[in-house]
This record gives structure tokens, C-alpha cells and sequence, in this order.
């Protein structure tokens, strides 16, 4: 079990203040250039072993690489919109989003027994990197997840985004819409240009709302804290560089599956054999609530440096009762 004892990253009453004001705080330089270059090329190394791989098929690699339709290539990382839950297939990965840069600041304002449901590493190539419609991903989240209290979900969760690129209006950054948050979940409708999401839908923003939009530009290795709540989009890369983030959202261990989520690019995976969809941070898991893979069973294709991925590579052997 991984337990936090001490906050040296945790909140400064500055920041308490403006993640319950406007939903969000940044810190600036959380990382070192080296320290995202390192994560980059490691997701780099495991796209190529997706691509390159025999033991994959075609479905079970478009499971994991999404897609960019606009590319100009059809190979790395220039070819894709996103990666979604890449912890299941990396120690070093998993042990990011274990850092107490992150940790510290989720144990303080969620608590201290958290799991991870989703990450995202979202790419957008100069030129072609797509839009990311209004939503909130709380929305998404309760489709899938249920507080044991009833109490709204973005009360016992919470998201954190990294620069991989320094982020700015011309090649794609972030735009968040300052407290909208406190208005709860709203509703979400069809979206065609949201491909870059598991489901395709886009929160309803109003004019109004919008004109308080505000765009989050921020160099490489900026983190930032939002509430799950928060509305936020993306625009279209249209500059020569590279704009990749990458998302991870904790959740607290008393968080139930709803049982009606199960549909779409979760319950693939859980055919697949490859573990659960989640993964465990730290604290205490709670009976009947959400239980994940252990991290010594857990897949670990860094091991794989060097070499093709063999069937041996991606499949594992589950101890925990992915249902509960």
C-alpha cells in the first residue's frame, strides 16, 4: 500500500482558493524539460511497439492509438489524435502519475485513498491536431462511475493536465471557462468533431457562458489542477508545432462502477485480458467499491525495450473481480 505522509507539493492557500473559485490552479515549471522528454519519448517508444507489433491485431492496436484522419503520415506519432489509459502498459507510466507532484495536491483535495480511472495523451501534429469540443469530464464519468453517497462526482475526483509542448491559441492550447463548475453537470448533446473522445458528445454552451472562455497557454512542463466540473475545450493545431498534453484524473477508493458504463473502450479492454481499466494510486481499496489490477500482475511492456511485444507481453492474469 502507498501512502502519503507528508504534503511538500501540497496546495498554498492561494491555489485552495482559486480551484474552489474558479475551478482550477496552475503551476508553472512542475516539471523539468528533461523529466517530459523522457515521459514523450517513452510513449513515442511504446506507439512504434504498437505498430510494429505481430501479436496485436488491427483492432487491438486502434484500441490503444487513435487515429488522426487529417494526418499526413501514416506512422508515429504525427499519425495519431490520442492515447487513452497508456498506464496499463507502463511501469514508468504508472509511477508518473504516482509522483507527489501530482499525488500531494489529489490527496489533500480528494483524499487519501485514490485510484486512477483514465488517462489521456492527446496529440495534435502541426496543422492537422483536431478540435476538442465543450465538455465537462464529469459528464463522461458518470456513465461509468457512482459515489457511495450520492454526492456529485466531481467531489471525490479530480483531473491534472501536463504540457508535453508549451500550449498556446495557435497550435491548440486549452480553454477553460472560470467557475463553471459550480453550475454542476450539464447537458451534453452529439458532437461529429469530437473524435478525439471515447464517446462522441459536447456539453451545451451557452453565448454567454462562452464569451468568459479563456485560453490556458503555458510553457512544457506547466501542471494544471482542474475540477472535474470544470468546462474546457481545445482548438485546431494550426501552427507548425507540436501541441501534446497529457491527462490523468484520481478518484477516491469509495467510488462504485454504475454497471451501466460498461459498453465501449472499457469493457474492450476488459475482454482483452489486459487488466482492469483502472489503476490503483495509493491508500486503501474499499470492498464492494472499485478494485484494480495488482501492480505486480499489472502489464509492464517497458520490459520490452529492445525486442518485438510476444503474446506472453499482453496478457496477464486478473486476481480481482473486475465487476465490483
Amino acid at each position: 500500500m502507498t501512502t502519503v505522509n507528508s504534503k511538500i507539493y501540497g496546495l498554498t492557500d492561494k491555489e485552495r482558493k482559486l480551484y474552489t473559485k474558479d475551478g482550477f490552479f496552475i503551476r508553472r515549471d512542475a516539471y523539468s524539460l528533461a523529466e517530459v522528454d523522457a515521459l514523450s519519448d517513452r510513449v513515442d517508444t511504446l506507439i512504434a511497439k504498437v505498430e510494429t507489433s505481430e501479436v496485436l491485431n488491427p483492432e487491438q492496436k486502434q484500441i490503444i492509438l487513435k487515429k488522426n484522419s487529417s494526418a499526413k503520415i501514416m506512422t508515429g506519432p504525427d499519425s495519431l489524435n490520442s492515447l487513452f489509459r497508456i498506464h496499463m502498459f507502463s511501469n514508468m507510466v504508472r509511477e508518473h502519475i504516482r509522483d507527489r507532484r501530482r499525488l500531494d495536491v489529489a490527496t489533500v483535495l480528494v483524499g487519501e485513498d485514490l485510484f486512477c480511472p483514465n488517462d489521456l495523451y492527446f496529440l495534435k501534429p502541426a496543422g492537422t491536431g483536431h478540435p476538442i469540443a465543450w465538455h465537462q469530464d464529469s459528464w463522461y464519468f458518470t456513465n461509468t462511475y457512482e459515489t457511495g453517497d450520492g454526492a456529485p462526482i466531481e467531489y471525490a475526483s479530480i483531473g491534472t493536465w501536463l504540457a508535453i509542448d508549451d500550449a498556446r491559441v495557435d497550435n491548440g492550447c486549452l480553454w477553460i471557462i472560470p467557475k463553471s463548475h459550480k453550475q454542476g453537470v450539464i447537458d451534453h448533446e452529439d458532437a461529429g468533431i469530437t473524435e478525439a473522445l471515447s464517446v462522441k458528445r459536447q456539453a451545451v454552451v451557452v453565448e454567454e457562458m462562452e464569451q468568459h472562455a479563456v485560453p490556458v497557454e503555458v510553457s512544457k512542463g506547466t501542471l494544471v489542477f482542474f475540477n472535474n466540473a470544470l468546462l474546457h475545450c481545445s482548438t485546431p493545431d494550426q501552427s507548425n508545432d507540436f501541441r501534446r498534453a497529457y491527462i490523468v484524473h484520481y478518484m477516491k477508493s469509495t467510488i462504485r462502477h454504475t454497471g451501466s458504463g460498461t459498453a465501449g473502450h472499457r469493457q474492450k479492454i476488459l475482454d482483452l485480458g489486459w487488466g482492469t481499466p483502472e489503476a490503483y494510486i495509493c491508500g486503501q481499496q474499499m470492498p464492494g467499491c472499485v478494485q484494480t489490477t495488482p501492480e505486480e500482475e499489472s502489464m509492464n511492456w517497458d520490459k520490452a525495450l529492445g525486442r518485438t511485444l510476444t503474446e506472453e507481453d499482453i496478457r496477464i492474469l486478473l486476481s480481482v473481480d473486475m465487476t465490483s
